[in-house]
């Protein structure tokens, strides 16, 4: 593994103190004064696949003030208002460095008595991040964990098909929203991939999830490509209908979400999501299937995760049922 190096920087835009960490193939900058919060990710020198700068903001009935920042952050799923949405511009309750990362953990929510945290790992060509979720309260709160990030402006994002033989029986369920259209310009339906794409002039919200056995998400923006693998445990009861993805596109950003399985989370207890993220050189943003499936079959040759197959089984009054 190569050496990880880090740097305090002093003042990183309106945040305050941050911290820059790198080993030659990936970097990211967290911040120390708000979050936790992973503000940048990128190849060395390159453009920085997070939007850093969102000025979208929710007033809490407490007075206070969640404001969206962009970057990466940590959420307790199912959403809920003002619940999911306690403010986090406050310094980190402690960060530990370590020799090939940085544990980033914030103070005890004072109403849901949640503690949140977020890990990163870097390895030789990608950085592992875990987020992680501690009931501090006195009774069971049931929960997942859910990691999600604000794409740089006007980026694609790619959601992989399941794929999965399950012969006359489905194999699986989109999930949407009350806002969301199925026509929205920005969505393609493919065999293969459904591409939401994120348009700074549409002020339309569109959101959509399902059930993500591949257990990836691709971005594509600024020459480059971010892919998140994370693992769907199928099985598994999800948030929001069985959502272990979720995608959000309006004017003001564009999310892209995992979650963890829902469990109740006793007393003292803490549960995590691991993703595994990589940025690659991708000069041209691809579009339809093929375009898709040849700008990311190298990365999932390195990194493991499965494109889904082109073939598509007819359907078969006699064949077998499948799980």
């Amino acid at each position: 593994m190569a050496e990880v190096r880090s740097e305090t920087i002093a003042r990183y835009k309106s945040l305050g103190r941050a911290l820059r960490l790198g080993n030659g193939a990936i970097e990211a900058i967290v911040t120390l004064d708000v979050g936790p919060r992973i503000m940048h990710v990128s190849l060395p020198g390159g453009p920085n696949m997070f939007a850093d700068d969102c000025a979208q903001t929710e007033e809490l009935p407490d007075g206070s003030t969640f404001a969206y920042l962009g970057g990466h952050r940590v959420w307790h799923s199912p959403e809920a208002f003002p619940r999911s949405y306690v403010a986090d511009d406050h310094p980190l309750e402690r960060y530990e460095l370590s020799d090939d990362g940085v544990l980033l953990v914030q103070e005890q929510e004072p109403w849901t008595q949640i503690v949140k945290s977020v890990e990163l790992c870097f390895r030789a060509e990608s950085l592992v991040v875990t987020s992680r979720l501690t009931n501090g309260g006195a009774w069971s709160v049931e929960m997942a964990v859910w990691s999600l990030f604000l794409g740089s402006p006007n980026g694609r994002l790619v959601l992989p098909v399941v794929r999965r033989d399950s012969g006359l029986l489905p194999n699986t369920s989109y999930v949407l929203w009350p806002y969301s259209r199925m026509d929205d310009p920005r969505v393609r339906w493919g065999r293969r991939f459904v591409v939401l794409d994120h348009d700074q002039a549409n002020g339309e919200a569109i959101k959509l999830g399902y059930g993500d056995e591949p257990g990836w998400l691709a971005y594509f923006n600024n020459g480059c490509c971010f892919v998140k693998t994370f693992r769907h445990e199928r099985g598994a009861r999800y948030p929001d209908g069985g959502c272990s993805a979720e995608a959000y596109s309006a004017g003001w950003g564009i999310d892209v979400e995992s979650l963890s399985p829902l469990c109740a989370v006793e007393p003292g207890q803490t549960i995590s999501h691991e993703e595994e993220w990589w940025v690659s050189d991708c000069p041209r943003r691809p579009a339809t299937d093929d375009e898709i499936d040849a700008a990311l079959a190298p990365l999932a040759e390195r990194a493991g995760f499965e494109l889904p197959a082109a073939g598509l089984t007819a359907w078969d009054p006699k064949g077998e049922q499948r799980d």
